[in-house]
């Protein structure tokens, strides 16, 4: 294989109109098909937003437009720059009339480190653009499979011919060409004489490059958006819960980008099919694939002790040791690792120092940042591109650690969400509202319907990590302890977590107390969602009292209408933390705001049914149109699902039932009224 040209990042400085002369000088320099312009403002007819940099996602380019106005997205920057093309180009636009952030001050100053990393302002001359031509020979129509990438769909074959039971782990970095030569060992098994090969991913969209490698290695077969047939065989994409629910028969499942997938659906998988092939990005703009594959190699260790990995090293997009990705891993802190374990190997709990960090000192320290993002990008496998901005920048972000010889072992990362004006609270409990953060007092006036939650201060904990070598030694109780103690002006301390028994007992060993389960299970994990608090004076006694009481009176009637797939042992402990005291709840309001304003019918269920018990023996109820009373008595208090309703009643959906239903309690409560 010849050897590739490297790529280019140019850093363009300037005012808004000369940097979009710039842009539109550079797009007509080069087909448009070549070329991705992204920007955060409305600028050109050929420029997309950068909100749909996910449309580009698995295409590639020689020249890629990154202009940025107003506020550098990080997310979509590290999802681009891998689309670039060796011997392509990326053009990276900042108006001078930018806030000058932490983040861009160290994206900046990470940029001057990489001497083929060229910055230009406003008043120099600009060199002309490589030509991009001449730089990047066009790819041959079927493409070849390099020697590694041989190897590797070797192992992708051996799952199907050799011994059940022996998955494969294939991991590598973006621009490797994992998901193409998946492609191409699909392709392989089916002129081998299989039939059926089943995909999938977080998305369709993710898989397009697999599809299209697999088409090209079969002649006369048919590329869909989903598949590829070929005689009467088929490659095809199903969605990830699809499979689950169907388990379909297959030759083989493919399951790419496995760690933006629920870690519950790929134990499900690795239960239910005996031939599957994983695959995961490590160091991805999306999140890092380590965390996943810590805690993923375990459950293979027991479910199938047999299964084996494949690491990809060398670059087919772009040239080896390729400077532009050595930046961009650099800027977003995509490689940042955790201590090194030797380090820390002897320290002892009395040695260890609680610490309250500043963002500055994060800035001005790069081994303490790349420390502290490094143990979280490890314990949390979605850590972003975007939450080292947030490290950096967030007004409200705070940062604990546990360090042991300047070394972070443990680290607890923090947001204030303060007291809400009075209106904008009612606005929320109402669902008129709905507010960016806040999630702690948003979610007690939405869902635990308690009217004077916003007149709270708050601390939520986003996220707690402790180093893989210090964990199970108390190390995580002990980080919060000391932070719980360093609080001032709080009343109480929230966190949201996926529901898993070993964490219900982490937080309630700390003394939380759990206050609302979610509706909708988590993307992530597959788990429903908890959120529990801890008071931390008595004003935050007597919200987080009140709070656990609200969910324990609903507890029982919920479980059976919103929560029936929780799984029993979750149900033992939740039941178990709630006491014998119980509160009489007031459910009028709550019950006015679903009719007359907009709170959403899950948050008000309880609620309606608590109300229309006492309401159906009145005359106000007989007065309704027997379609009302129906619908009343069938979906509140009988707990037929929506499409049962909509069904018998003749109506159209789930949409037309809610406007349906606040019309039949408006209706009561007016005639009350009167």
């Amino acid at each position: 294989m010849m050897s590739l040209p490297q790529r280019h990042c140019w850093i363009l400085q300037g005012d808004f109109d000369w940097l979009n002369k710039q842009a539109q000088i550079f797009y007509q320099s080069v087909p448009p098909s070549t070329c991705f312009w992204l920007t955060d403002n409305t600028v050109s007819d050929e420029a997309v937003s950068v909100k749909k940099a996910h449309q580009h996602l698995g295409q590639e380019c020689e020249l890629l437009i990154f202009q940025v106005t107003a506020q550098f997205d990080a997310d979509a920057f590290g999802a681009l720059i891998g689309c670039v093309k060796a011997g392509g180009t990326v053009l990276v636009l900042l108006n001078t009339a930018l806030k000058p952030t932490r983040w861009l001050t160290r994206f900046l100053a990470i940029a001057s480190t990489f001497p083929a990393i060229q910055c230009f302002t406003q008043q120099q001359r600009l060199p002309d653009l490589i030509p991009l031509e001449a730089a990047n020979p066009p790819s041959p129509i079927i493409p070849t499979p390099t020697e590694e990438q041989g190897l590797a769909i070797a192992a992708v074959t051996k799952v199907v011919n050799g011994h059940r039971r022996r998955p494969l782990v294939l991991t590598a970095d973006r621009g490797r060409g994992k998901t193409a030569l998946l492609g191409m060992a699909a392709a392989e098994l089916l002129k081998s004489g299989k039939q059926h090969i089943l995909v999938t991913a977080p998305s369709p969209a993710s898989i397009q490059t697999l599809l299209l490698h697999a088409h090209q290695q079969l002649a006369e077969s048919k590329l869909g958006k989903t598949s590829v047939r070929w005689h009467d065989a088929i490659i095809e994409f199903m969605a990830p819960d699809a499979i689950l629910q169907s388990q379909p028969a297959t030759d083989l499942l493919i399951i790419d980008e496995a760690a933006a997938i629920p870690a519950s659906m790929l134990e499900q998988y690795l239960i239910n099919y005996s031939r599957l092939v994983f695959s995961s990005t490590i160091h991805g703009y999306e999140g890092t694939g380590r965390g996943f594959v810590m805690r993923f190699y375990k459950t293979l260790d027991r479910l199938a002790p047999g299964w084996r990995a494949y690491v990809l090293e060398k670059p087919v997009r772009w040239a080896e040791n390729d400077v532009v990705e050595q930046f961009s891993f650099a800027a977003l802190l995509l490689d940042a690792e955790p201590v090194d374990g030797q380090a820390i190997s002897a320290a002892e709990q009395n040695q260890l120092i609680f610490e309250t960090l500043q963002q500055q000192q994060l800035l001005n320290d790069e081994r303490l940042l790349r420390q502290v993002f490094g143990l979280m990008a490890l314990a949390h496998y979605r850590t972003r591109p975007a939450d080292v901005q947030m490290l950096l920048d967030h007004p409200d972000m705070q940062v604990s650690v546990l360090r042991y010889k300047g070394n972070v072992v443990a680290t607890l990362w923090t947001i204030a969400e303060p007291e809400l004006d009075r209106e904008l609270a009612q606005q929320v409990y109402d669902g008129t509202r709905r507010l960016k953060g806040h999630l702690l007092p948003q979610s007690l006036l939405v869902h635990a319907g308690i009217e004077d939650a916003g007149q709270y201060h708050y601390q939520r904990i986003s996220r707690i990590a402790v180093h893989p070598d210090c964990q199970q030694r108390g190390w995580g109780q002990l980080l919060l302890q000391h932070y719980l103690a360093s609080l001032n002006g709080v009343d109480t301390v929230g966190v949201s977590f996926a529901l898993s028994v070993e964490l219900l007992r982490f937080w309630s060993k700390a003394g939380f107390k759990i206050v609302r389960i979610g509706q909708h299970r988590d993307e992530v994990s597959g788990s429903l969602s908890v959120m529990m608090l801890k008071a931390i004076n008595a004003d935050g006694e007597k919200l987080v009292k009140r709070a656990h009481q609200t969910l324990a009176q609903q507890w029982t009637f919920l479980l059976e209408r919103q929560w029936q797939e929780l799984d029993a042992e979750a149900v033992m402990q939740i039941s178990q933390s709630f006491d014998d005291e119980t509160l009489m709840l007031d459910y009028q309001q709550q019950v006015y705001s679903f009719a007359f304003k907009q709170r959403p019918y899950e948050s008000s269920e309880w609620a309606l049914w608590q109300w229309l018990g006492d309401q159906l023996s009145q005359p106000c109820f007989k007065q309704l149109q027997l379609k009302q009373q129906h619908l009343l008595i069938m979906l509140i208090l009988q707990g037929r699902s929506f499409d049962a309703v909509a069904e018998q009643l003749k109506l159209t959906g789930r949409k037309h039932i809610v406007t349906e239903l606040r019309e039949a309690v408006k209706q009561i409560l007016s005639a009350k009224a009167d």
